[in-house]
């Protein structure tokens, strides 16, 4: 085979297997996906050389693709190699930068790493605006990540102007894709912060109904959808439809990542909070520690998605009386937030609140002043 025939074969080698390792990944068929995803590399660096904009579709591919696995160190390494590529061949305002700069700071979301995370998002966004203007789907869905970021940092009101702005694009653009209906899923879940859930509800159900119809009913994503709807039932005290509906999700997320992604995690929380509304304290407790485990297994246990479910299974021993057991998920807590955010953080804080109360109710009133005294100092140190 002569040269140009060896390209022309490559080349159509490495647009076929980019095209099924994409479908693999719509269709959550993950392991397929990074499969054709590592072949793709090795096809694009025979053919076209190891620095070239081709490698690094191939690589940002597969880096997507470990970002929904778990495997975020190896996602962060590609990510960051597909990024000098783009950067090196095209410069900084280039559309292709402007994306992997968005996937980069979505790993980093992952990673806990939210300080590292913005200035990406809104560098991504400064050059969309100034490629696009401002009704475009692509900035849509880099207002929806920056949000979803600043909901992560309990920035509520920045948060749901940006999920305003990015709803209203895709509405002006009659958009009916999953990306809308991520939006109108985390809008959502701002109004559930905020108490009003009828209209969180109303969100998600339209999500639901988005996702569906645009993925079919076996995709990650519906799990999604139908956790955030047991998550209001739940709320609202209908806890016999919200542990139906979350074990659904658990069913579709096994079937989709396997038993040890993180994902299940934060579904076995939510069964054990809804175990212990129902008063199934042992069944809760159970849960919980599922939870704590596995995350701890697939994230590290410092990262600190891990609190919410160290705190609330010290809160289900604390009610119960239990207290050493308590004390000691309280400080876990405390000492993951310390790690990851520092010392003089708000979250710290609240941690340190909810652990000095403890201690009043026990009787322990030095131990509870000493801890309110700290919390107290953090806050006037941030409001300065």
């Amino acid at each position: 085979m002569d040269s140009k025939n060896q390209e022309k074969t490559l080349d159509e080698l490495w647009d076929n297997t980019i095209f099924n390792a994409i479908n693999c990944y719509r269709e959550g068929k993950y392991n397929e996906a990074a499969e054709l995803a590592k072949l793709s590399i090795d096809i694009a660096k025979k053919a076209y050389g190891k620095d070239s904009t081709k490698v690094a579709v191939s690589m940002n591919n597969l880096s997507l693709i470990y970002e929904v696995q778990g495997n975020y160190s190896e996602a962060e390494n590609l990510s960051i190699k597909a990024l000098a590529i783009w950067e090196k061949i095209l410069g900084s305002d280039n559309s292709d930068v402007a994306t992997s700069l968005n996937n980069l700071a979505g790993i980093y979301v992952s990673r806990g790493k939210y300080k590292e995370a913005e200035p990406l998002y809104k560098k991504s966004i400064e050059i969309k605006e100034k490629l696009f203007g401002p009704n475009n789907i692509e900035l849509a869905t880099s207002y929806n990540n920056l949000a979803d970021l600043y909901r992560l940092q309990k920035k509520y009101n920045e948060a749901e102007s940006l999920y305003l702005k990015s709803i209203d694009i895709f509405e002006h653009n009659k958009d009916k894709s999953s990306s809308i209906a991520s939006a109108l899923n985390n809008l959502a879940e701002i109004y559930k912060i905020r108490g009003n859930y009828s209209e969180a509800l109303k969100l998600h159900k339209r999500a639901f109904e988005i996702w569906k119809n645009s993925l079919g009913p076996d995709h990650p994503d519906i799990a999604t959808a139908i956790n955030n709807i047991a998550g209001i039932y739940y709320l609202e005290g209908n806890q016999v439809e919200a542990e139906k509906l979350y074990k659904e999700v658990l069913e579709i997320d096994e079937k989709a990542y396997g038993k040890n992604h993180h994902f299940n995690a934060m579904t076995f929380n939510n069964i054990a909070l809804v175990k212990e509304a129902m008063g199934a304290y042992g069944d809760a407790e159970k849960y919980f520690k599922e939870a704590i485990n596995l995350s701890e297994k697939t994230l590290g246990e410092n990262h600190p998605s891990i609190v919410t479910f160290v705190n609330n299974l010290a809160g289900l021993y604390r009610a119960r009386e239990i207290y050493p057991e308590a004390e000691y998920y309280f400080k876990k807590g405390i000492l993951i937030l310390e790690k990851a955010f520092g010392v003089k953080n708000p979250d710290v804080a609240m941690a340190m609140l909810n652990l000095a109360e403890m201690y009043e109710s026990e009787g322990k009133i030095e131990e509870a002043k000493r801890l309110s005294d700290s919390a107290k100092s953090i806050y006037k140190k941030i409001l300065k």
